[in-house]
């Protein structure tokens, strides 16, 4: 009898121990305004010291084993740091645009500029692929001092529908 309720005790502090690491977080567009959100709160208390935190391929900031992840670009349209593609950092982004012509970090200023956050959607190839599927971003103006940062996170094979539906209330951008 006294092994067996050890045995329990021991199973059950394995079990509730190595839990998380077998865990893990679905990538969704909740998941990803959340994170997008907490780096924004993250930079607007800690301002530049904040983008290694946010950079760090085991943090907070890296999840849905690293599906997801929080890039911060400015309102001049510079990538101020992107956690999977570095050679992004420090180059203009005003000009990018996706197979449908949406220019996508300007659409994302013009949004955050107009609305402090929310929703964009966009097209955008998946890592390794060449051909577009849709992607949304959610993405949140940060200020801190004198500098503007725009923190985002986004996921593919989300359409705007699918956000206006799951979001009523998010501020989604709309091409005009």
């Amino acid at each position: 009898m006294k092994r067996s309720a050890v045995a329990i005790i021991i199973a059950t502090f394995f079990l509730f121990a190595l839990a998380p690491l077998v865990q893990s977080e679905a990538l969704t567009p909740q998941l990803c305004k959340e994170k997008a959100q907490a780096a924004a709160a993250l930079l607007k208390a800690e301002g530049d010291a904040a983008i290694a935190k946010i950079k760090d391929p085991n943090g907070a900031f890296r999840f849905a084993d690293g599906a997801g992840y929080v890039w911060i670009h400015n309102l001049d349209g510079i990538m101020v740091m992107h956690p999977i593609k570095a050679a992004m950092d420090g180059t203009g982004l005003l000009d990018t645009r996706d197979v449908n012509g949406v220019y996508l970090f300007a659409a994302m200023n013009e949004l955050v500029e107009a609305k402090g956050e929310g929703w964009v959607p966009y097209a955008w190839p998946k890592p390794g692929v060449k051909e577009s599927s849709p992607k949304v971003s959610y993405v949140v103006l940060v200020k801190n001092g004198d500098k503007n940062y725009v923190a985002g996170a986004g996921m593919y094979d989300v359409t705007a529908a699918d956000i206006k539906k799951a979001f009523p209330g998010d501020a989604i951008y709309v091409e005009e």
